[in-house]
């Protein structure tokens, strides 16, 4: 990826998490993600015109991994509710570029044209049918279980690449091990977003399964136009000669641990 030509890929990107502790967090490399919050930080301090953001800060826009652990017993609702009233207003206030949302707050708080004006919350809808599916014996309809990223009256523009959302769509579904979700990217800066996108899907699968009482079996990531982003194939050397080694020397399951 970082020695494409061009910083593009001339094919999709598809990828799959499978692997998850008990409490369905995705099992990480640390050296691999520490070195990628390294070159980050050092693309940043090299004066680089956009402001890159670590993996923490880029997964918790997916989901709000600081409000919510598979070990809480915060109800759903009741985190729907924190991050909409008091975790989204303080990020709206420190960056300009959350004023269109964030991915979360779009799954949660979605405009409608419902004749009351109410608000739609995907995520809350999907837990609620699946529960009473469920009692009833029965399985929800897969084609409910999507959640919309993408508005075209906010985000069906001529302007310049704003940098959101890259992230158009988000689905669910099962398998006989578990919950599957799946998510499509029309376009994605590998870089600074790719990691931390991929972490924070993971987060929101673990937070789903947990909801819908499954273990977590599949992460599912489709780009179609991956890109390198706005960095010199130089200032990723390093990384990507780290991520070489582990490409040839691939860990034992036992070291591969969070």
């Amino acid at each position: 990826m970082f020695d494409a030509t061009g910083g593009e890929l001339a094919h999709p990107l598809l990828l799959s998490v499978t692997e998850f502790n008990n409490l369905g967090e995705p099992v990480e490399i640390p050296a691999i993600r520490d070195a990628l919050d390294e070159t980050i930080d050092a693309i940043n301090k090299g004066g680089n015109k956009r402001k890159l953001q670590g993996v923490s800060a880029t997964a918790s826009t997916i989901f709000p991994h600081m409000s919510w652990s598979p070990r809480s017993t915060r109800p759903a609702a009741e985190l729907f509710d924190h991050y909409r009233d008091k975790v989204y207003p303080r990020l709206k206030k420190l960056c300009s570029l959350n004023t269109h949302g964030t991915y979360f707050l779009r799954m949660i708080d979605c405009p409608s044209c419902r004749p009351d004006g109410t608000r739609v919350n995907q995520l809350g809808s999907i837990i609620e049918w699946w529960r009473r599916d469920r009692a009833q014996g029965k399985r929800t309809r897969r084609s409910a279980m999507q959640v919309s990223i993408y508005d075209p009256p906010r985000d069906h523009t001529g302007s310049g690449q704003g940098g959101f959302p890259c992230l158009q769509q988000v689905s669910f579904g099962w398998s006989d091990r578990g919950l599957v979700l799946s998510a499509y990217y029309p376009t994605e800066w590998i870089l600074d977003r790719g990691y931390g996108n991929y972490l924070g899907l993971c987060q929101l699968g673990a937070f789903m399964a947990h909801e819908m009482e499954l273990p977590l079996d599949r992460v599912n990531i489709f780009v179609a136009l991956p890109e390198r982003g706005s960095v010199s194939k130089s200032a990723t050397q390093s990384l990507a000669d780290l991520l070489r080694c582990y490409e040839c020397n691939p860990l034992p399951a036992a070291e591969a641990t969070p």
